[in-house]
C-alpha cells in the first residue's frame, strides 16, 4: 500500500536548482543513466534497482529477500540490549516473546525473525527508515515525477516497508539532495 509520495524542494541555497534539473534531465537523455556526482565521503551506500514500471527500488546496503539464519534468543536479547538477568527481566522477556527460560539457547522463532526483517533489518525497511527522515521536500497528492514513493506492505498481511525512486531524475535528485545536506551516502546501481 503506497504510504506518501515526497517531492523534491528544488530552488536557491541547495543544489537543487531548476539549472542542475536541465542538466540532470539532459545527462538521462544522453547517457541512459541517472546523473549520480559523488559526495565527499562515502559512509553509506543507498543502492537502487530498477523495477520497470514501478521505478527504482531503493536499499540501504545490497538488497536480500530472505533474513539471516536467526540467533539464539540469548545472542538476539544481547545484540539488542535487552537485559534478561533478573526474574523481572526474564518474566518480562518470556510474557513478551512467549518462551520459557529454557528456550534461551533456541533459535530465535522462525516467524518472528522473518516479520522483524521485513520491519526492522532488510535493507529495504532501512531505506525505508532512513529517508523518511531525510527532508527532500513536501508531500505531494499525485503521481508526477520527480519523487520517492513510500509504501508498506504490498497485500494483506504483508509488514514489509521499501521506498521507490519514480524515475532516474528522482535518482539524480536524491544524490544531490543527500550532499547538500553533507550526508556521506553514495547512491550506486544495484547488482
Amino acid at each position: 500500500m503506497l504510504q506518501s509520495r515526497r517531492g523534491f524542494l528544488i530552488g536557491a541555497g541547495s543544489l537543487l536548482t531548476t539549472a542542475f534539473v536541465k542538466d540532470a534531465r539532459s545527462f538521462i537523455r544522453t547517457n541512459g543513466r541517472p546523473l549520480l556526482a559523488p559526495p565527499a565521503q562515502v559512509v553509506q551506500t543507498i543502492y537502487w534497482y530498477d523495477r520497470a514500471d514501478d521505478g527504482h527500488l531503493l536499499t540501504l546496503g545490497e538488497w536480500r529477500m530472505d533474513p539471516p539464519p536467526a540467533p539464539t534468543w540469548r545472542e538476539f536479547f544481547v545484540k539488542e540490549g535487552i537485559r534478561h538477568q533478573t526474574d523481572d527481566e526474564i518474566e518480562w522477556i518470556c510474557s513478551e516473546h512467549l518462551i520459557a527460560p529454557e528456550d534461551f539457547d533456541d533459535p530465535v522463532e522462525e516467524r518472528y525473525w522473518a516479520q522483524r526483517f521485513e520491519i526492522e533489518d532488510s535493507p529495504c525497511a532501512k531505506a525505508h527508515r532512513l529517508l523518511r527522515e531525510i527532508n527532500v521536500g513536501p508531500d505531494l497528492e499525485t503521481g508526477k515525477s520527480p519523487q520517492l514513493e513510500f509504501h508498506i506492505g504490498a497485500h494483506p498481511g504483508d509488514s514489509s516497508y521499501w521506498v521507490n525512486a519514480k524515475d532516474e531524475l528522482s535518482l539524480s535528485l536524491l544524490q544531490a539532495r543527500l550532499i547538500d545536506l553533507k550526508m556521506p551516502i553514495k547512491i550506486a546501481e544495484g547488482r
